[in-house]
């Protein structure tokens, strides 16, 4: 039973199913002046609940993991090609670190290369990689990610600023209720809406790193870092490798448009 549970957290598309009937029941229950929507809406709510927690607690888990790492990663001198390359790219990079994983960051102007991934790459293919993270230093990922996030926060906190609710046993339980439905439908509201941000961002990274480096080397390192019965499977913060791979095909490799280059624009960062 765990076993299939935990495959259902694996999921993707579950996963995003429970954050959508979170939210939903949750908006359901704050919306609707009658009390037996609002007690049919709370108990869907605690039953996708039920689900929604250890895939919260997986993220916060995940969070505290790389945290760990990142504090355990040994500093390395920088090689002149990823320097000359930061260069070209109009990148300053500080520093170099190495962990043992199978994937690669930024932090700051901090670059960390996992281990597994210098293992599996060839020297094209890890270029590439860095490529693409020197992608989301230079195009402000982070800036755009942080300006979204405060921006869906807010959205979230004046839509949601009549909620109001009978009172249940008394108006201390009711409180309690209402605090939890609050928190618990306010992540998985950030989860949801994130997540096409999230993958903008990485799709405008690998167009700048097939800019860089060739759109093949970029490729091939995506295919390589992902096992082949996952190359369909996205997640909240990456769109599938599939789709990457797919969208660097038909790259033109021109300045593009989109989203990203319009929050860029509404940001000053172009």
């Amino acid at each position: 039973m765990l076993r299939e549970f935990w495959n259902f957290i694996k999921s993707f598309r579950k996963r995003f199913a429970v954050y959508y009937l979170v939210v939903l029941t949750g908006s359901i229950f704050g919306s609707f002046p009658f009390l037996g929507v609002k007690l049919c809406a709370l108990g869907v709510f605690i039953m996708s609940s039920i689900f929604f927690f250890p895939i919260a607690v997986s993220h916060f888990a995940l969070a505290i993991k790389q945290f760990i790492l990142h504090r355990s990663r040994i500093k390395a001198p920088i090689p002149l090609e990823i320097a000359n390359m930061a260069g070209k790219a109009g990148v300053s990079i500080e520093e170099l670190g190495i962990v043992k994983a199978n994937n690669a960051y930024v932090l700051g102007k901090s670059l960390v290369l996992g281990t597994e991934l210098l293992d599996k790459l060839d020297r094209n293919e890890v270029l590439a990689v860095v490529a693409h993270e020197l992608g989301h230093i230079k195009r402000r990922h982070l800036l755009i990610r942080t300006v979204s996030l405060i921006l869906f926060w807010v959205i979230f906190m004046l839509s949601w600023s009549r909620f109001s609710s009978p009172i249940f046993f008394s108006e201390t339980v009711t409180q309690i209720i209402l605090a939890a439905i609050w928190n618990i439908a306010g992540f998985a509201f950030l989860l949801v809406v994130l997540i096409p941000i999230n993958w903008l961002v990485e799709l405008d990274a690998d167009k700048f790193a097939a800019k860089l480096v060739g759109k093949e080397h970029i490729k091939s390192a995506l295919l390589k870092l992902v096992d082949a019965d996952k190359l369909e499977e996205p997640s909240e913060t990456h769109p599938s490798v599939a789709e990457r791979v797919n969208r660097i095909d038909k790259l033109e490799l021109r300045r593009g448009g989109g989203f990203v280059c319009l929050m860029r624009r509404i940001l000053g960062l172009s």
